[in-house]
Order: structure tokens, then sequence, then C-alpha cells
């Protein structure tokens, strides 16, 4: 009895100077001990069985993990693994579900234990198999592994890993799935809008582009770029994954500022030789005059529609839309004049 007490005391001595040190107790330890004759040992009690973090993911869609990490085993597992007693815990140890843990270590950012799952998650690498219909393309499909810390004599490999989505990252881990990398990587492209080509052009004795009600405008892609006009592609690794985007125009959309859009692909360059003819791509009758127009000037701009393919090496694909706007170009619309001329009989 003497020296079960002085074992106890012992480690209670042990539990407050941990806590004084900032030594690795659980904060979850309630600060008793369980003595176990059969290893004339005491061991730290825990008030709740281990847990994961609440879900809480930061701007990368991260949770912390947990801090602690514990793995359910029993006595003769934890001791035959050469655990010490500082790290085996008891929950449960007088109850008829009598449950040891040993800390363990968490991992890092590309595996981490789950204290509820009691494995390691990981995101799979290599090939994925087709993502489930109800998941989105955000999705990740991570692997759940006991490593060595298996149930079957301790024995890594004998437990076989599960596999499973999920919309959302695992505590711990510091991955991106593929179509959060490929989100990452297609914001970082410097797509702009377009560079208007239009006729009429510019006149240097007016200083603006001067056109009539009733006179066709051309309107084209000038100087098209893969950052204007695509296609425009990159292949990043972000967050473990490497992702292939490209980008492609699908189509612009002129706003010509009197109410009325169209839709065109890259349209046609003006030259003299067309005269007073329609553009057989992209073009525009005005049928009123800008002078009621701030400035009598109509506002004419294009936005350009894209369509950003990605892929990642896993197999995981995907399509992500967005859009452009040209910088703004003033036409100035006036009524044409009839003049009459008078002949010698007239």
């Amino acid at each position: 009895m003497k020296r079960r007490l002085a074992t106890a005391f012992t480690a209670i001595i042990a539990v407050v100077a941990g806590l004084l040190l900032g030594t690795a107790i659980p904060a979850n330890a309630a600060g008793g001990v369980y003595y176990d004759p059969e290893t004339d040992q005491t061991y730290l009690v825990l008030e709740a069985p281990p847990s994961d973090p609440v879900y809480s993911p930061d701007s990368n869609g991260w949770t912390a993990g947990a801090p602690t990490c514990y793995w359910l085993t029993n006595k003769s597992q934890a001791l035959s693994y050469g655990f010490t007693p500082d790290k085996i815990y008891v929950y449960d140890a007088e109850g008829p579900l009598e449950r040891w843990y040993v800390v363990i270590p968490c991992g890092d950012g590309t595996k981490y234990w789950s204290n509820e799952r009691q494995c390691y998650n990981r995101m799979v690498d290599g090939v994925w198999p087709e993502r489930p219909a109800h998941f989105s393309q955000d999705a990740g499909y991570y692997s759940c592994s006991k490593d060595q810390y298996g149930y079957q004599g301790g024995v890594g490999g004998e437990v076989p890993p599960q596999y499973y989505w999920s919309e959302a990252i695992p505590p711990g881990l510091r991955v991106l799935p593929p179509g959060v990398a490929a989100q990452r990587l297609i914001e970082s492209f410097a797509l702009r809008g377009i560079d208007i080509g239009m006729a009429p052009e510019v006149n240097p004795d007016w200083g603006h582009r001067r056109s009539y009600v009733g006179i066709p405008v051309w309107l084209w892609v000038d100087n098209p770029q893969p950052l204007t006009w695509g296609p425009y592609s990159e292949t990043a690794t972000l967050g473990g994954q490497t992702i292939t985007a490209t980008a492609r125009v699908s189509s612009a959309v002129w706003n010509m500022g009197d109410g009325r859009t169209l839709a065109c692909g890259a349209g046609t360059a003006y030259n003299e030789g067309y005269g007073l003819a329609d553009s057989p791509t992209c073009g525009h009758r005005y049928l009123l005059t800008s002078e009621n127009q701030p400035g009598d000037r109509f506002r004419v701009s294009a936005t350009t529609y894209w369509v950003i393919e990605w892929e990642s090496i896993n197999g995981a694909s995907g399509t992500v839309n967005l859009s452009t706007t040209s910088d703004t170009v003033e036409l100035e619309v006036n009524e044409l004049q009839s003049v009459n001329v008078k002949t010698n009989g007239g």
C-alpha cells in the first residue's frame, strides 16, 4: 500500500511539474492518475475521449489539427511498442470499456492524425477515381491509414487504408484539392480586356471618332494577344497539386452605348477596300445620333468571356468561366445632311 501511494504521489508531482514547465501534458488530462497493479505504474486519466478540432477553415481552407494526437490501443500493445508511462493515458480504466491511449506524432502538412478516425489523413497521390456527382470540383480524395499504429498486433499494413471524398480539408492537412489549386492558379492569370479595333478610326483633325446614322461601324479585336484573346496556358504546383490551366475566349459582347449589344468573335479588321459595306463578322449601324449622350458621345466597350479548362496530374479536371472588360472608346454619331444643288434650269 505504501508503495502504491508513493508511486501515485510521484505521478501527481510529475503532472504538476509538467503544468508549471509547460511540457507536453495534454490540456484535456484530468490531472488524476490511475494505478495499474499489473505494471506497478501510474498513468494520467483523460476526462473524455480525444477528438478532432471543429472545422474552422482559414483563407486556404485549412483547419488546425489537434494539438495532441492519441492512438487508441490496449495496455499490452502500448507497452510492447516501448511507450513510457508519461506517454500513456487511460480513459474508463475501471469501467467496462477500458481504453488506453498513447501520444504519437501528429504528422505534418501532408498527413495528420485524426483522433476520431484513428488514422492519418492524406490527400491521395496518383490518379483519382471518378468524382461522385454529389461532390463539387473543389472536393478532395483522401486516404485514412493507420500506418504503424494498426490494431492487429501493431503491424502496419494489416489494416487497409480507407478512402473517402470530402468537400472540407481534414484538420491538420496543408494541402489543396485540385479545384481549389486550379482556382488559385487561374487567379494569378493577368487576363485583360481586348484592345478595341473600330472603323471609323480617330480623325487627327477632330481628335476623336465620328460616324453617322445608318453608316456601318466595323468592330474587331485589335492586336490579339494570349492574355487578351487566348489561348493562354500555365502549369504550377500549389498545395501539393500540379495543375495545368488553359484559357480561351468563347465570345466578345460589345456594348454599343445606344442600348444595344452584339456578340462576335474576333471580328474583321477594316480597310478602305471595303468602302461602305457592312462588316462580314462584327458590325453595327446606329439609328440615332449621340447628341443626347453625355459629351455627345456613345461609349463603346467590349466584355470578353473566357472558358478556362484545368486538369490535375491525378486526373481531376474542371472548367472555370470568367470575363474581362475593355477600356471604353468614344464615338460621335451625327445625322447625314442632305444638300440641295440648284441646276441651271432649276
